[in-house]
Formats: C-alpha cells, sequence, structure tokens
C-alpha cells in the first residue's frame, strides 16, 4: 500500500474525477494511474505568494540594472581620474575617492546579483508549494481508504497528513493472523494455509506462509 499525504497547508477545494466513472469523485474502489489527480486544496494563498515571489524578482533585476549603470559610471570617472594622475591634474584625496566609489558600485553589483539568485530560488519555491496544492496518485492501484472530505482543512506539519491509502495490487494480499504460541514451532516457510473472512463466509480461502 502507499500512503499519499499532503506537503502543504490548506483547505480542500474539491476531489479528483474518478477515471472510471466521471460522474463520480475518487474514493473508496476507484482505480487510478500514476499522475490521477485525486484532490486539489485551495490555491488562492500559494498563487498569491508565487506573484509576489515574481514580482519581487522583477524589482531586483530592475535594480541590479541601475547598480550596473552606477558603477559603469563610476568606473568612467575612475578611469578618468587615474589618467588625470601622472600629470598632478587631479588632487589625490579626489583620485581615492573616485577608486572608492568604483569599489562600492562593483560590491552592490555583486550584491544585487545575489539578490536576485536569492530571489529566483523564493520563486522556484513559491512554484513548488503552488504545485503541491494537486494531490495526485504516485502509483497505479485501487483506493482502498479515502481519509479527506471537502472542506476539510489539511495540515501538514512534521508528519505529512495521510490523505489516500492506494493498495498497487489487490491480487495478492498479505494477512496478518493470531497463532497460539505452543503451534508457532510448526509454522515453516512456504506451508499451505487456508483461511475464511466474515465478508465470504462458507468459502475457504487458500494461500501460503
Amino acid at each position: 500500500v502507499v500512503d499519499v499525504g499532503a506537503q502543504v497547508v490548506g483547505r480542500i477545494k474539491s476531489l479528483g474525477v474518478d477515471p472510471g466513472d466521471p460522474q463520480k469523485t475518487i474514493d473508496y474502489g476507484s482505480v487510478v494511474q500514476n499522475g490521477t489527480i485525486l484532490a486539489l486544496i485551495d490555491d488562492a494563498v500559494y498563487k498569491a505568494q508565487l506573484d509576489q515571489a515574481r514580482a519581487t524578482l522583477e524589482r531586483a533585476r530592475a535594480d541590479l540594472l541601475q547598480l550596473q549603470a552606477k558603477c559603469d559610471q563610476t568606473e568612467q570617472e575612475w578611469k578618468r581620474a587615474e589618467s588625470l594622475r601622472p600629470t598632478k591634474a587631479i588632487a589625490d584625496t579626489d583620485y581615492d575617492l573616485a577608486l572608492a566609489n568604483y569599489k562600492a558600485a562593483k560590491a552592490n553589483v555583486a550584491v544585487g546579483d545575489a539578490v536576485i539568485k536569492q530571489n529566483e530560488a523564493v520563486l522556484e519555491l513559491a512554484k513548488t508549494n503552488l504545485d503541491y496544492t494537486i494531490i495526485k496518485s504516485p502509483v497505479q492501484g485501487v483506493i482502498i481508504a479515502r481519509r479527506v472530505n471537502i472542506g476539510q482543512t489539511v495540515v501538514s506539519a512534521m508528519n505529512a497528513p495521510s490523505l489516500f491509502l492506494i493498495a498497487k495490487d489487490l491480487r495478492r494480499m498479505q494477512v496478518w493472523a493470531s497463532v497460539n504460541e505452543a503451534d508457532i514451532g510448526r509454522i515453516r516457510f512456504e506451508m499451505p494455509v487456508r483461511f475464511t473472512v466474515d465478508a465470504y463466509p462458507g468459502e475457504v480461502f487458500r494461500g501460503q506462509v
């Protein structure tokens, strides 16, 4: 079995459509494929965060253009001061000031580059969180438990909440049975087993240890 959880916090907006019956939503017994949408979490907050992250990145790129222009300007001023220095046409303090302004402008450009990379990472995180609002089946199988309803809020903390339980292959099942301590020594690997279940009274099923 595969336990499907949620990576983000939010309210369940809707359940996915049952692939076998478009008139029904995903529920117990639904046969799903890898990638089938099981549920949608309200994405309004995550869309807003994505828009905010995108706007912040654009602002950072615009700021970098300004910083680069300032750096080019201070570089030209420094080169002009450097050309005047041999002839003593410029005071040492003015030369030192031009050099300091150029170095500071270069440092600001480096900071601007770092800010852009940081904002790009924030944007990718916002995109990832938005994608997490779509709960998809990671495997092909059958839904054997639906633990969430529309309108319910899922809270993702240290442990992801369990929303759906999917059995990958119902043709192979494992039975856990209690065996008396006095008889446990007689159990052997590949020993044939007979068992019954309440759902099918009178029918005997066979298996193997």
